[in-house]
């Protein structure tokens, strides 16, 4: 770790961290604190402190959140085991409970909102070490890592590309980065993404409560109609696609009912709640990465923008 201020290294005194030019970052709850408030990330976690629980695989009961990381990366146990890995912007540890306790690797997480109380909470007993810092002054050293994977994030930071530039910098020679991104296409504007596009700049200025509220609303009004089509297969996926709740994802999920709804709720509140949604093209996410020195840069067929790449070493 390094200051996120001066980059100078950090020596821990009882309850806070400083560095050699006296910048001092509190630890509260176990958890080095890199940034004075949640800023544009507070729907986060609002959202992961109140919601969070049933993504981990360990709770619902199904591998979902796995076959999604080994899908969106192509990483699993052979390549991470006992290597150094970050996650970026973790929430509340749904794929960082995979890449430690699965896959077994050393893993370091972060995330801008207070999120990572519910992440440390959830991977307990033994849980990595978890920061609350900015993606774009990370606590880390450059190229310190093995695996740098940030999975559902950049798209809500106000800068994604300074994004995906900060976060290649942490990734060592011979290491990899993997990312997963919305994708600004034409689906933007269909459907139940149409509807986050006209209601979200809205919403996302609601006190949270008032946000959470309309969340429940909605899906108390529209999961009878996920209900109905869930068993339709493919016509009943298109469906749930045109509806103002997130749902057409999670419609072959082995969960029960309340299990289906709650995440619904989940991921309705957090496409309205979200301070910031840019999709990104993948074009323009693998030049970034280009310009950064990485190679062998891939796109998995996993929606949206899946890429990972290598920096040569």
């Amino acid at each position: 770790m390094a200051c996120p201020e001066c980059a100078s290294a950090l020596t821990r005194e009882t309850d806070r961290l400083v560095c050699a030019q006296g910048h001092a970052h509190p630890i509260r709850e176990g958890i080095p604190r890199f940034v004075p408030t949640q800023a544009y990330a507070g729907s986060f976690g609002f959202q992961w402190k109140t919601l969070g629980r049933l993504q981990l695989d360990s709770v619902n009961g199904t591998s979902f959140s796995a076959a999604r990381f080994r899908d969106i990366t192509g990483w699993g146990d052979a390549d991470l085991r006992g290597r150094l890995v970050l996650d970026a912007g973790c929430g509340a540890g749904r794929f960082a409970e995979v890449v430690a306790r699965q896959f077994g690797a050393d893993l370091v997480a972060f995330d801008l909102s207070d999120a990572v109380e519910a992440c440390r909470e959830n991977l307990m007993p033994d849980p990595p070490l978890v920061c609350q810092a900015s993606i774009y002054a990370t606590p880390f050293r450059p190229r310190s890592f093995d695996f740098v994977y940030c999975i559902g994030v950049i798209q809500h930071t106000p800068d994604p590309i300074e994004s995906i530039r900060s976060l290649a910098r942490l990734v060592r020679p011979g290491g990899r980065i993997g990312l997963w991104i919305y994708e600004a296409d034409w689906k933007s504007y269909v459907g139940t993404l149409g509807f986050k596009r006209l209601l979200r700049p809205m919403v996302s200025r609601w006190p949270r409560a008032r946000q959470l509220a309309f969340s429940r609303a909605l899906t108390r009004t529209f999961f009878p109609a996920v209900r109905v089509l869930r068993p339709l297969g493919l016509a009943g996926k298109a469906g749930t696609r045109l509806l103002p709740v997130a749902a057409g994802h999670l419609l072959e999920l082995p969960l029960t009912n309340e299990q289906l709804r709650e995440w619904v709720l989940l991921d309705t509140f957090d496409m309205y709640a979200s301070a910031y949604d840019q999709p990104q093209r993948y074009p323009a996410v693998a030049r970034v990465l280009a310009e950064e020195g990485f190679t062998d840069i891939t796109r998995h067929p996993h929606g949206a923008v899946a890429v990972t790449g290598r920096r040569p070493g």
